[in-house]
């Protein structure tokens, strides 16, 4: 496995809050999908993202924002917000595997971090997230108890020094 530092620009995205759960992770991607369906606004055709509260780590992870990456926002339903994450630096790591792998990946991120004397942010209000491939299989049209595959990657903030 192998981390990246990189510099992202502004991100900005409409999604759906919901609880740490894959069934309901996908319930909310159905939504985001057909939501989005045809609007011109959307940037990425190629991934699904998931923002990930940096700031419950400390507790343990219990919401998730799950969407799509857009260039400007459409009017929103009442169930979808607008995410906007500023210009910064990331670790990345690419995940590609079954759930075991992916336990690893997350593991050998943390781990990274410790060993290479970066400071992960976990500030309230820092968001990371993973970057699904979309492409050949979208993984979100695969029901949680079923998926063995996982193909995308982590981006998780590095605090400013």
């Amino acid at each position: 496995m192998e981390v990246s530092i990189i510099e992202l620009p502004q991100l900005k995205a409409v999604v759906n809050k919901v609880e740490r759960n894959g069934t309901i992770v996908r319930e909310a991607w159905k939504r985001v999908e057909a939501f989005m369906d045809g609007h011109a606004g959307r940037a990425n055709e190629d991934y699904g993202l998931v923002f990930i509260p940096e700031w419950q780590w400390a507790d343990g992870v219990k919401q998730l924002w799950v969407g799509l990456q857009v260039n400007d926002f459409p009017e929103l339903t009442s169930d979808m917000e607008e995410l906007t994450l500023p210009a910064r630096t990331y670790a990345k790591l690419t995940v590609c595997g079954d759930r075991e792998h992916m336990d690893a990946a997350y593991r050998y991120l943390w781990d990274w971090f410790k060993n290479e004397g970066v400071e992960r942010d976990c500030s309230e209000g820092s968001y990371g997230f993973e970057a699904n491939r979309l492409k050949p299989v979208n993984p979100f049209h695969i029901p949680a108890d079923v998926i063995d595959h996982f193909e995308f990657d982590i981006y998780a903030p590095i605090k400013s020094k």
